[in-house]
């Protein structure tokens, strides 16, 4: 734009010297008479003379050309220098004629000055006894005499047209038509930018004449009969009804997926031997949207039904009857009062629909065919058994091992579903049927649901259903919400017609975009799987042989039990409901003792004792950082009983210290936080200066083999024993977070999401900064121990297994408290969680299920991943087949002989 800028005079030149025509201009093609018009459509030479005008346009009589004044270039037309629109030749006048007509241009009178048109159409219906016709066109409105043919086998006037590339508005006494591109056109401005028809044909009508567009002849009611024509002839060309002259059956005009397993069509004929039985699962999405109404139009408005039930809009006769035969039940909500079950019965005044509901296939997203039902209320159950009685017995989709079908309340409307699929006099399922349905809920939507819900109803613990979403109509809603603005004031034949259009060019382009997708969804998948096995085989690393045992156990059992009673599900949600206080885990005074003990029974005389005195030396180190945090948390203005507290506690640090060595040294990092929150602005130092405050105990340097500068020869030995100590103080530190966080997140649950008032909870938020003052506290002695593992030559194995400890890894555990949180499908637990599984679950209870919980939805994680794995690598080859079915049907359409 910059560089544009620079030079957009020269391009403000060109475009006036375009409007502009030199004195005395001759012709650019025969080079004798002067230039009188220009060609806005033609490339190359335009300024031309009257008879060169006509000659170039004699086979392109719907260019616009403008007329020299003089002064100035206005509008004009190819009728005025003789062009004539001849059929049955190929362009040429019939020779059959009586008196073929050998027309001469001569110029037609100069339009009058107060004509605003600038004498866009002859005087008359007819110009030389040739019937002049309206002719709309991609760039305006024109008027153009036509000669029909006069042979004798020729047939009639508006079939003519039709060969010619004009369709008719109507059969008797044409006056008007619309070029085939222009048709297309108009079809494709509808579906990509969702333009009415009025639009359009304003356009149409500023092309024509821009200054007094009002001038130009109204074709619109036209445009819009002949444009539902030449859609429904499109789409009967398309699906092969233009060679077979059959009338199309029910959901015959309609596309659908490509990559779904579908018998007959795009599977193997031995797909039934295969064991993998969840792999062949048909997959549906309900939904209902409330943006594509219909208004109540006036009384007397009639129209035809071009369709009824080819497309994806249901037939509307049995549909109706359906509704009125239909007496619509209150049920009470087992759920929370959604508004899909809130509005059901709510009527939406000046409508006479107030949304649609509608299937798709749950992976890919394509519209099923016939399912497009009206609603006349809210999302009525009457509503949505039609709908799904239609999407399930539409194609092979029956012959399915099982059936996917996920909806927004799928855990109110399965109750009774069997009940009214066999009392539905005009619904084609069976309560039979149903058998094969597995119910589920959208991973959106069901974080909107009760607690059990999620574990009842997600996709995420369904086996078979890979990583479905269950909400992918959502996104098709939004491209079809543009629809519905023109679709609510359309006559309901016109409304049927063009949804039944965006939704096969929907279909369309998802078919087109399956490889690509496909491709890109593999390699995302084979990645995915890949951590979700490492997240996996991290917690099954440290649990017993016995605990992986059971727990699987537990998925099959659900899993199986699922079938009959969705309950059996809710053992992937944390069964302990009420704070269990944590057993006391091994403090780090008797993991220092058992060393020590060792030591004196395996080491040689002249070193035993050193690990007790590292052990006093680590212990004064974490008394100093507890004081540390201590003066901290009292700030500056300390009170008489603070004051007294810290001296005591200095007094009993400085004679801990009093027997230790004055040597040169570097001192451990500061701690992190002294206050009781997870997240705060203080910060830790990595650099580790030396402190500056040294006459107080808390800051005196304690001289260990980690904190040396320079490590004495007699102390090679008290090295290793110091990282012994350091790590098993790592461990314990990260023992004891762990069994804090576990048990801070049990008190949200608790004492805070579940706490009946405001007292309780004010407790519960208490007893949660305490929980953080103890994890803020074992964080700074894992830094501190961990700081000094590299300065006593620990192996980097350990380092990178012994990571930094974030305010992230600390949090409350969302599987516990809030187990409906969203984004956590694909969140792995924090890698502090990973490290003693077998050890968590014998020291505490509450440990011990929130790991059982954990690990079941990581194995419910990697399982996901594999089918989705699966199932993409098996749908790029249904895609194959399906193009391939499609062909070969395609291929006999071309050679059946009738």
């Amino acid at each position: 734009m910059r560089q544009w800028l620079r030079s957009y005079g020269k391009y403000l030149t060109i475009f006036i010297e375009r409007s502009s025509l030199l004195p005395q201009t001759k012709c650019s093609i025969c080079q004798t008479s002067l230039a009188k018009y220009r060609c806005l459509e033609c490339v190359g030479p335009t300024l031309t003379c009257l008879h060169c005008c006509y000659d170039k346009h004699t086979n392109l009589p719907l260019h616009r050309i403008e007329e020299w004044m003089g002064t100035h270039f206005e509008p004009s037309w190819l009728w005025r220098v003789g062009t004539t629109v001849y059929l049955g030749h190929n362009g040429s006048p019939c020779p059959s004629s009586a008196s073929p007509d050998q027309n001469i241009p001569s110029p037609a009178p100069t339009p009058l000055k107060d004509d605003i048109t600038y004498g866009s159409k002859p005087p008359g219906r007819k110009l030389r006894g040739h019937p002049v016709l309206v002719v709309v066109h991609t760039n305006g409105i024109h008027h153009l005499p036509f000669v029909p043919c006069s042979c004798a086998s020729t047939e009639s006037f508006h079939l003519q047209l039709l060969h010619a590339g004009f369709y008719p508005s109507t059969e008797d006494d044409v006056r008007s038509t619309f070029t085939c591109q222009l048709l297309d056109y108009y079809l494709t401005e509808t579906l990509e930018c969702h333009t009415s028809t009025h639009h359009f044909f304003t356009k149409l009508r500023r092309l024509t004449n821009p200054t007094f567009p009002q001038s130009t002849v109204d074709r619109y009611r036209e445009l819009m009969r002949v444009g539902r024509q030449w859609r429904f002839l499109q789409e009967l060309a398309m699906f092969g009804f233009a060679n077979s002259h059959k009338y199309p059956g029910e959901g015959e005009l309609a596309l659908f997926c490509a990559a779904c397993p579908q018998p007959g069509i795009n599977l193997p004929k031995n797909w039934q031997d295969d064991l993998r039985e969840w792999l062949y699962t048909r997959g549906f999405v309900i939904d209902g949207n409330f943006v594509c109404i219909y208004r109540m139009l006036r009384e007397g408005t009639l129209d035809m039904w071009l369709k009824s039930g080819e497309g994806y809009t249901t037939a509307p006769t049995p549909y109706k009857k359906h509704i009125d035969s239909t007496v619509g039940k209150k049920e009470a909500s087992k759920c929370y009062d959604h508004r899909a079950i809130a509005d059901r019965h709510k009527a939406h005044k000046g409508c006479d629909a107030s949304g649609i509901g509608a299937l798709a296939c749950s992976r890919h997203g394509a519209f099923v065919p016939t399912t497009i039902v009206d609603f006349q209320k809210g999302e009525r159950q009457m509503n949505i058994d039609y709908a799904l009685s239609k999407g399930l017995s539409y194609g092979p989709t029956l012959e399915a091992p099982s059936i996917l079908v996920l909806y927004d309340i799928a855990c109110q409307f399965l109750i009774n579903a069997p009940k009214r699929m066999d009392s539905g006099e005009h619904l084609e399922l069976t309560s039979e049927d149903l058998k094969k349905v597995v119910w589920g809920i959208g991973t959106w939507h069901v974080h909107g649901h009760k607690e059990e819900c999620l574990p009842r109803f997600s996709p995420s613990f369904i086996p078979g259903a890979g990583m479905t979403s269950g909400e992918i109509l959502e996104s098709l809603w939004s491209v079809l919400n543009e629809v519905g603005l023109t679709t609510s004031v359309m006559t309901l034949p016109h409304r049927a017609e063009v949804l039944d259009a965006n939704m096969l060019d929907n279909n369309w382009k998802k078919m087109l975009g399956l490889i690509p997708t496909l491709s890109k969804n593999l390699i995302t998948s084979r990645k995915e799987q890949a951590e979700a096995q490492g997240d996996f085989d991290s917690l099954s690393s440290t649990a017993l042989p016995q605990q992986i045992q059971d727990w699987s156990a537990q998925i099959a059992d659900a899993e199986e039990g699922r079938r009959e009673d969705v309950k059996a599900m809710d053992i992937f949600n944390v069964t302990l409901f009420k704070h269990i206080a944590p057993t006391p885990a091994p403090t780090l005074k008797d993991v220092q003792a058992d060393l020590i003990e060792t030591e004196n029974r395996t080491d040689t005389l002249n070193t035993v004792g050193a690990t007790k005195w590292i052990t006093l030396g680590i212990d004064i180190q974490d008394r100093q950082l507890q004081l540390i945090l201590l003066l901290r948390r009292y700030g500056k203005a300390q009170t008489r009983a603070q004051i007294a507290e810290i001296k005591s506690r200095r007094e009993r640090l400085s004679a801990q210290i009093h027997d230790f060595f004055h040597i040169d040294i570097v001192s451990p990092p500061l701690p992190f936080c002294m206050c009781d929150e997870e997240e705060c602005s203080h910060k830790g130092e990595s650099s580790n200066p030396l402190f500056v405050e040294d006459g107080l105990p808390e800051y005196i340097k304690i001289p260990l083999p980690s904190s040396v500068t320079h490590i004495p020869s007699c102390w090679t030995q008290l090295t290793s024993s110091e990282l012994k100590l350091r790590l098993a103080q790592c461990h314990d530190c990260i023992s004891r977070i762990r069994l804090e966080v576990g048990n801070k997140s049990f008190i949200f649950k608790s004492n805070i999401r579940l706490a009946t008032g405001k007292k309780d909870r004010l407790r519960g938020y208490a007893a949660v900064a305490n929980s953080n003052r103890v994890v803020n506290y074992q964080r700074a002695i894992y830094t501190q121990a961990r700081w000094c593992l590299p300065r006593l030559g620990c192996s980097s194995g350990i380092l990178l297994k012994l990571k930094e400890i974030s305010p992230n890894n600390v949090k409350a555990i969302p599987v516990v408290y809030n187990p409906q949180a969203r984004n956590q499908r694909n969140k792995p637990m924090p890698w502090i969680w990973a490290l003693d599984v077998a050890g968590d679950a014998a020291n505490a209870a509450h440990l011990a299920e929130l790991h059982r919980v954990n690990w079941i939805r990581a194995k419910c994680r990697l399982t996901r991943w594999i089918e989705e794995h699966t199932l993409i690598s098996e749908e790029m080859g249904w895609v194959l087949n399906y193009f391939n079915h499609e062909a070969a049907k395609w291929e006999a359409w071309a050679t059946d002989p009738s």
